[in-house]
């Protein structure tokens, strides 16, 4: 009986109709037909707001993996995002981002994102330790110069949030401001086998890349609002924070790239 052949899966493809994105044997689960492919994945023609907040002093280090240092009184954010035709397909998301830095390096922490698609959810979990979560997510269309977006899991309507649009562009440039916060994730993959520790711990980081901005305006907050809920924290992030400072809405082609492991 001839020997095996050493396996190369790893770097196999599936063949697939015209226009359809490729797949890569043993990349993703299920082993043959991945839930997701391969970074980077694009996002044309997406649309967000993007709402400043500011947690309480010393709220932000009880949730901060050691690694990173909380900046207080800083740039802490809501983002609320619809993508029509993503790598991945459509599919609504929200993150709620700490400043912090990482040896000095200013970056945002994604405390928590939700999103309402399988393959974005694990997706981004399994790849960059995106802290993902399915939930029911709404934004609005433009409407008497307001946008809205709300959030609903396990039946609690936990996140409402509420800007009016401004008829001026914002006294900050989004591309500049998106593209110069580093994303930073805590990786964790449990042990099948032993419950007391992960079998993967890392620290990742992923530059955002922002281009062909359609709209670009800047967003008084009407309202931040959250409610209790015993499956999500938001609440303990959000209760005692500053929420009046603003925000922006965008229209633009976004783009996800591969991150990278600090440690």
């Amino acid at each position: 009986m001839a020997p095996k052949k050493s396996s190369q899966a790893a770097s196999t493809k599936e063949k697939q109709p015209a226009g359809t994105p490729s797949r890569q044997i043993d990349y993703s689960m299920p082993r043959q037909n991945g839930l997701f492919i391969p970074p980077p994945y694009t996002y044309p023609k997406m649309r967000a707001i993007i709402v400043v907040f500011q947690c309480a002093p010393g709220v932000k280090e009880k949730f901060l993996p050691p690694e990173l240092t909380p900046i207080e009184y800083g740039l802490d954010s809501i983002f609320i995002a619809e993508y029509p035709n993503s790598s991945i397909g459509p599919y609504h998301e929200n993150l709620i981002l700490l400043q912090c830095e990482y040896k000095g390096e200013p970056g945002s922490f994604v405390y928590n994102i939700y999103v309402d698609d399988d393959a974005a959810f694990a997706a981004g979990r399994e790849i960059w330790g995106f802290p993902k979560k399915m939930c029911n997510i709404s934004l609005s269309q433009p409407e008497k110069g307001m946008v809205r977006g709300t959030l609903t899991r396990k039946g609690v309507d936990f996140l409402d949030v509420q800007v009016e649009l401004m008829d001026k562009p914002p006294g900050m440039d989004p591309k500049t401001m998106l593209e110069n916060m580093p994303i930073y994730n805590l990786k964790l993959i449990p042990d099948v086998a032993d419950n007391s520790k992960p079998v993967l711990r890392q620290l990742t980081v992923t530059n955002m890349k922002y281009n062909n901005f359609t709209t670009s305006l800047g967003a008084k907050t009407n309202y931040v609002r959250s409610k209790f809920s015993q499956h999500d924290t938001c609440h303990e992030i959000l209760k005692d924070a500053k929420t009046d400072m603003g925000g922006i809405y965008i229209k633009c082609d976004q783009i996800l790239p591969n991150g990278s492991v600090l440690e």
